[in-house]
């Protein structure tokens, strides 16, 4: 990671099936403020790096591979394994100074927002805002096509889901917010895909 220049990053936030993925592939696609956009899909990387496609270290394969096993979220003293991850992954996409990078799935707390401080510049908060009903409706039926092959959550795994969301979430918006970051915030509908979640995101920047 070239320590010349800070990373410009906008960061996507929202629960599980709020839309997050599906919005930062069509950034991707499209991107924002007319640069380049590379959507970095944390979870997404772990299983490439987990199934050997990609040439992070061994120590690192060995790692994630017993997390997915455990189904855990990183520790502190692993989150080392999210800026190798990230170099790896900006070194593949070719990015450049002047660039965005879309984090998708971390930070997810204030811990992580601190550890990688003086390595990102996070420019813009993606706050996807998405209500109990709205947010079941979607897990069941997949509007945005992302989840096919994940088991349907129950409403009470749901409203555990939001409430930790919650928890974590608003004091890590809060915390972004404090330190100069324009703050988004995306109303989620039912049947949003990523390209409707797009065009409000856009509507937001006029």
């Amino acid at each position: 990671m070239d320590e010349n220049f800070k990373i410009k990053a906008l960061l996507l936030v929202g629960p599980t099936g709020a839309g997050k993925t599906p919005l930062g592939r069509v950034l991707e696609e499209r991107g924002f403020q007319g640069a380049r956009v590379h959507h970095f899909d944390f979870g997404e990387e772990l299983r490439k790096i987990a199934s050997n496609q990609t040439k992070v270290s061994q120590e690192v394969v060995d790692l994630v591979k017993s997390i997915l096993a455990e189904g855990r979220l990183l520790t502190p003293e692993e989150y080392f394994i999210f800026l190798e991850t990230l170099d790896e992954f900006i070194g593949r996409k070719g990015y450049k100074e002047g660039e965005f990078i879309v984090l998708n799935g971390f930070p997810r707390d204030l811990k992580q927002a601190e550890f990688i401080e003086g390595h990102l510049d996070i420019v813009c908060v993606i706050n996807l805002s998405v209500t109990f009903d709205v947010l079941y409706y979607r897990l069941k039926h997949d509007p945005a096509g992302d989840r096919k092959g994940r088991i349907d959550d129950t409403p009470q795994l749901v409203a555990k889901k939001l409430a930790w969301f919650f928890e974590r979430n608003i004091p890590l918006v809060d915390y972004y917010k404090r330190k100069g970051a324009k703050v988004l915030e995306v109303v989620v509908d039912k049947e949003d895909t990523g390209e409707t979640l797009y065009q409000k995101l856009l509507s937001l920047l006029k």
